[in-house]
């Protein structure tokens, strides 16, 4: 009897310790900055704005199913191209703390881009800007949404989060 309790305890605390090392090693968030061929990037219009303010959604995806890479702060480097020019934008963050987020298939992550709704417009065809990946974030290019435009001489830009 006492030899059977013995390996119940046993089994039950390696059956734990299983169920406890498979689980974290599925939700382990990588250290890996993610690089520009890691992420897919789209920018939508956000619905969702406060008063005054109008927003872009940058969405960032894994660009494979075994993509598994962190990102961390804000965008930083945003130039906004129109006729193959350079738009004189100037960018600022909004102070917010950045967590890393991890992505991976299946949980993308996304950051905004806020400018003023009532300022002067132009339609930009494409946003390039560094990922958040840290100090040295990789450049990436994305199509800004045809016919949608950015509005005045200074936009805000918030940090990653999922």
């Amino acid at each position: 009897m006492k030899r059977l309790g013995t390996a119940m305890i046993t089994g039950g605390l390696v059956a734990g310790g299983l169920f406890l090392a498979g689980g974290a090693a599925n939700a382990m968030p990588s250290d890996t900055p993610c690089g520009a061929s890691d992420v897919h990037v789209s920018v939508a219009a956000d619905p969702s704005h406060a008063a005054g303010h109008e927003a872009y959604v940058l969405t960032y995806t894994a660009a494979s199913p075994t993509t598994n890479c962190k990102l961390e702060g804000a965008p930083t480097a945003l130039t906004f191209i129109a006729d193959g020019q350079r738009l004189p934008v100037t960018t600022t963050t909004d102070g917010s703390e950045a967590l890393p987020v991890n992505l991976r298939d299946g949980h993308p992550a996304v950051s905004r881009i806020v400018q003023r709704s009532a300022a002067a417009a132009v339609t930009p065809a494409f946003v390039s800007f560094d990922l958040p990946t840290g100090p040295f974030g990789q450049p990436v290019s994305v199509e800004w949404p045809a016919g949608a435009p950015l509005k005045g001489d200074t936009v805000q830009v918030t940090p990653v989060g999922n």
